[in-house]
Formats: C-alpha cells, structure tokens, sequence
C-alpha cells in the first residue's frame, strides 16, 4: 500500500480515488465476508433557499451526489464554493449513496450464482467504508491540537 499525506485543504478527486484504490486493494475475502448491515440513511437534508445562479449549481452537486459519484466532484462550481468541511461532507455522503447502490445489486449477484462478483462488490464496499473514515481522520485529525498544546 502506499502512503499518501494528506492535507485539509487537498482532498481532490484524484487523491480520494488513491486512497480508494490502496483500501481495495488490502481488502482480503474473508474481511469483507464479515460484518453487519447498517441501517439506512436518512434522507438528505434541503439545502436553504438559495439565488437563481448558486440554486442550480446546487442542484447538479446534489445529482452527482445522489448518483453516488463521490470520485467526480471537483470539477463542480457547487462544490468549490464549499468551505473545506462542506466538500467533506458532500464527498462522504456520495460515498454513502454509492455504497447503498452497491448494497442494493447484491442480492442480484447472489441469486444468479456470481460468487466472485459478489465477493467484488463487497470487497468495494468495504473500501468505500474504510475511505470514508480515513478522510474524517485526515480531516478532523489535528483539529484541537493547538489548544491542547498551548495550555
């Protein structure tokens, strides 16, 4: 696996795909056969009304992330105009959407008896899972710091 160091305000596309592709990777068939079900989502949250311009930007970040495209983000006005943490945010719950995709076919590959698909597509959830955390620990990681250390 490589390392990849990651700074708050470089989490790119193409960052977030490496970083995917290293847990993919360590993923071994007997982990991603454990686990549990989690519980579904709750819906989305409604943005607040926003101007005729920023409101459609909005929108198409909204369809990207409902389409679960968490590794197609950057290129998108709605979602540089985020704060740091609101790209976060967005990035992880199209993580989660594509994840409730990948949840969703399962069953599909198990009924038709495609035991190496299944085992594919569980082995991408379990990176999705573990790409979701690892972005929070980058993120939120020496949040506090200073103040722990000044005291």
């Amino acid at each position: 696996m490589t390392k990849t160091l990651l700074a708050t305000d470089t989490l790119t596309d193409e960052l977030v795909k490496q970083l995917n592709l290293d847990h993919e990777q360590q993923s071994q068939d007997e982990n991603v056969l454990e686990g549990e079900v989690v519980d579904t989502l709750p819906p989305p949250l409604t943005p607040p009304h926003q101007s005729a311009g920023s409101e459609s930007q909005e929108q198409e970040l909204r369809s990207r992330i409902q389409s679960g495209e968490w590794d197609n983000l950057d290129d998108l006005e709605g979602f540089k105009n985020r704060t740091p943490e609101g790209q976060l945010m967005a990035r992880t719950e199209a993580i989660d959407f594509r994840i409730r995709q990948l949840e969703q076919r399962l069953p599909m590959l198990l009924n038709q008896h495609l035991h190496d698909a299944y085992i594919q597509v569980l082995k991408k959830i379990h990176a999705l899972r573990k790409t979701k955390g690892a972005l929070f620990y980058f993120f939120y990681k020496d949040q506090g710091q200073r103040d722990l250390n000044e005291g």
